[in-house]
């Protein structure tokens, strides 16, 4: 594949960090999601100080019991109080950030959200949330720490547990071992956590997935992928995030 996709998210830094995808299906839900999220809008102009707000929310999101306020970003990362709030105005606009319509309080930040979603998230002895499959997958990269995943199939219900290994890289364990990963293409309203992401979901088998999509596609296309495939594209999103000249900062690690 050609012309792929590629934003210097910081010096020495690419995203998306396509090295971690090998399998040619992971590259094309990759490029999808990148094609329906508008990477140029997101980033082109994204600078240091939005760089440093965005990897403390994502780090207090892991660490807090809620959300981050402004205060609190401040502190970790030497700016004042008023220019986090400009900073967070910046990157809500660039979907960076997810904020309450009515308080504008922090909900989340990809891949983490405050919210109650159906991906539980445990590392670094902290349980949190992930706003998709894909976002849960790619936890482990991002803190360089092992997780642990626990989420339900979207189509039964049934539980659905992944562990991962060599600090979050790869799987250590599916169950069970028929999971597939729905990598659904859902864009609207400038915000993925409300489109995109209620879309990329797993399924405990390809029956339950095919039974699930022809009930509620709703003209929506997508990809099947392997757990394996999901987890490239969710290292190669979000791994890159607390990474500093190939050097993972996330503070759990």
């Amino acid at each position: 594949m050609s012309e792929l996709p590629s934003f210097e998210l910081r010096p020495g830094v690419a995203f998306p960090d396509w090295a971690a995808v090998t399998s040619p299906t992971a590259a094309d839900a990759l490029v999808a999601i990148l094609s329906a999220i508008d990477p140029a809008k997101n980033w082109s102009g994204y600078d240091d100080e939005e760089d440093r707000v965005r990897q403390a929310v994502i780090e207090g999101l892991a660490e807090l019991d809620g959300a981050p306020d402004a205060e609190w970003i401040a502190a970790l990362t030497g700016l004042d109080e008023g220019r986090v709030a400009a900073l967070l105005d910046r990157l809500a606009a660039r979907d960076l950030v997810v904020r309450d319509g009515g308080s504008n309080a922090i909900l989340g930040a990809y891949p983490l959200t405050t919210r109650s979603t159906e991906h539980r998230v445990g590392f670094g002895g902290k349980v949190t949330h992930a706003m998709c499959a894909i976002d849960a997958l790619g936890t482990g990269a991002m803190f360089d720490a092992d997780v642990v995943i626990e989420s339900r199939c979207r189509a039964c219900g049934g539980p659905i547990r992944i562990a991962t290994k060599d600090r979050g890289i790869a799987l250590d364990s599916v169950e069970p071992g028929s999971t597939v990963v729905w990598s659904g293409n859902q864009y609207e309203g400038a915000c993925a956590a409300t489109s995109l992401c209620t879309v990329i979901a797993f399924f405990c088998s390809e029956a339950h997935l095919e039974d699930w999509w022809r009930t509620n596609r709703s003209g929506s296309e997508g990809y099947r992928l392997t757990p394996d495939e999901a987890m490239q594209v969710g290292r190669a999103l979000f791994e890159p995030v607390l990474t500093r000249a190939g050097c993972a900062v996330g503070r759990l690690a």
